[in-house]
């Protein structure tokens, strides 16, 4: 059993020790295998330290176990291990959340460049109201399954393992923070494309961009099946067309939003939302603001519950579990290797891992 016995700082330390045991097993359709003599690393993401804190090699049956001696109440705390050049990630264990954090079965998967098409199984698209200069912001967070048995990767390193059209006439294109890496995911072309793996189960896609002023219609272009589609409007004078159907509305912060929903829409669909006259008018609320913490809460919330009753207090709760995976994936790949790293990509990745860590700082500090 390795001791981890962290660095004082000044959160506040629990009463006993955090275990964090389990298998490591790698998972070929039905059956799974033990992987003996693999490295699992045990990773702290906290407000004032961020980073591997140690590494055990698993026994012959693929287990592992660390103790953290005196762990942060402020932190929370994975484990990870790479196979095939692919890591992979427990769910986070913190003092509040321990439960199962003793019995982690990490699965690992071969890797493969073809197999069936990975799927869409629901697309939430939520559109604000104008902005104070006719501009909408719209949300569009995808949920993509691979339901193989292998993790999805691209047959070069240049190819997509998975894409999608995307609105036309779009602007402002950016990428949320979610499941996947933001260098990862790129528009080019009027599509959606993305280079991360896809390992068996299901992936959150979450991107941003701008409907102009002037565009009176949103469409949205269904390339591929799609499970389900919800959307999300804030505009009374929204029409739709297709196989929408209107459902009951949303309030989310106070803020009254139009909910239109299709199911089982095959490639060729075009889903239509007409914007009345009456929309652009702006209101005593500041749109700029209001819009910028709706876009941030819906993506946390959206995820984790579909498109459901939201209460307000939710709707704007941080998540950090997204900002987590990104930094454990950062060092999970540079740790340890600045001399055989191009000074270009060690600086990028200082930069990107310093503003992550100050992002998470803040939303553990708010929480």
């Amino acid at each position: 059993m390795l001791l981890l016995v962290l660095s004082p700082g000044l959160a506040a330390q629990s009463g006993g020790p955090l275990v964090l045991a389990g298998r490591l097993v790698v998972v070929r359709g039905r059956d799974s295998t033990a992987l003996g003599g693999a490295t699992v690393v045990a990773h702290r993401v906290g407000a004032q330290q961020q980073g591997p804190v140690d590494s055990v090699a698993t026994d012959a049956a693929g287990r592992f176990r660390f103790a953290v001696a005196r762990p942060e109440s402020a932190s929370v705390y994975v484990v990870s291990s790479r196979y095939a050049g692919i890591g992979y990630f427990s769910e986070p264990f913190g003092v509040e959340q321990h439960a199962g954090a003793d019995r982690i079965t990490l699965a690992l998967f071969d890797t493969s460049g073809a197999g069936g098409p990975l799927a869409v199984s629901v697309r939430h698209v939520v559109v604000t109201r104008p902005e104070s200069d006719g501009s909408r912001k719209v949300l569009d967070i995808i949920q993509v399954r691979n339901g193989g048995t292998a993790t999805r990767v691209g047959t070069d390193s240049l190819a997509p393992t998975w894409q999608t059209a995307l609105p036309a006439g779009i602007t402002q294109f950016a990428v949320g923070e979610g499941e996947i890496s933001p260098s990862a995911v790129r528009s080019e072309g009027g599509r959606l494309i993305v280079s991360a793996p896809f390992p068996p189960g299901e992936k959150q896609v979450i991107v941003q961009y701008v409907l102009p002023k002037g565009r009176a219609t949103l469409r949205i272009p269904i390339d591929q099946p799609t499970a389900k589609l919800e959307l999300l409007v804030e505009d009374s004078t929204v029409t739709p067309s297709g196989d929408l159907r209107a459902t009951d509305p949303m309030e989310i912060e106070g803020r009254t939003f139009q909910h239109y929903s299709a199911e089982r829409l095959a490639a060729g669909a075009a889903p239509v939302l007409r914007f009345g006259r009456g929309a652009g008018q702006p209101t005593w609320i500041p749109i700029v603001a209001a819009g910028a913490v709706l876009l941030a809460g819906l993506a946390a919330v959206l995820r984790r519950r579909g498109a459901a009753s939201v209460p307000a207090a939710e709707a704007a709760a941080p998540d950090r579990d997204a900002l987590l995976r990104q930094l454990v994936a950062l060092d999970e790949r540079y740790e340890g290797r600045e001399a055989e790293t191009p000074p270009d990509e060690w600086a990028a990745y200082r930069a990107k891992r310093g503003a992550l860590k100050a992002e998470l700082a803040r939303r553990l500090a708010r929480s």
